[in-house]
């Protein structure tokens, strides 16, 4: 069987910065976004884009944790939003972000090709069910980003 690994890894590359075939990536997506409009929320019931962000940063962790056999859950909250909306917070955010994504990129480069398709530690789910399931739930994620980013544009 083919080593599928570096083409997972590739995709997760286009989603993050590269030539995505949906047409937009996570870097120009949050391009010249600023904290107030990262913060922004419609009403209570909704996401900001800060949270979306924080949200994969959580999701891409714990698919890490579950590559290295571990059902363990981040140190830190799911949807988190920063304590003062500020340029440090956001920019720490977005450094972050791309913490998680090499850590992921790595991560997946660096398991054994072998295991792919065995049972990851979710009951039910085999790593490259994993892998998928990440990768799809980044690239909804990455619509929401958009859509948000045109309503505060749009409200602005």
């Amino acid at each position: 069987m083919e080593n599928e690994l570096p083409f997972i890894a590739h995709q997760f590359a286009a989603l993050q910065h590269g030539d995505c075939w949906i047409g937009v990536n996570f870097k120009t997506a949050l391009a010249h976004i600023d904290p107030a409009q990262a913060a922004y929320k419609k009403d209570s019931g909704n996401n900001s884009i800060w949270q979306l962000v924080n949200h994969l940063i959580y999701w891409r962790t714990v698919t890490v944790s579950r590559l290295n056999g571990s059902m363990d859950y981040p140190p830190f909250a799911d949807f988190l939003l920063p304590v003062e909306v500020s340029e440090v917070h956001w920019k720490q955010t977005l450094l972050d972000f791309e913490t998680a994504y090499h850590q992921l990129r790595t991560a997946i480069l660096h398991f054994k090709p072998e295991h792919l398709h065995h049972p990851s530690p979710k009951e039910g789910q085999s790593f490259y069910e994993l892998l998928m399931g990440c990768l799809q739930h980044d690239a909804y994620h990455l619509g929401q980003v958009v859509l948000l980013r045109k309503q505060v544009n749009s409200e602005e």
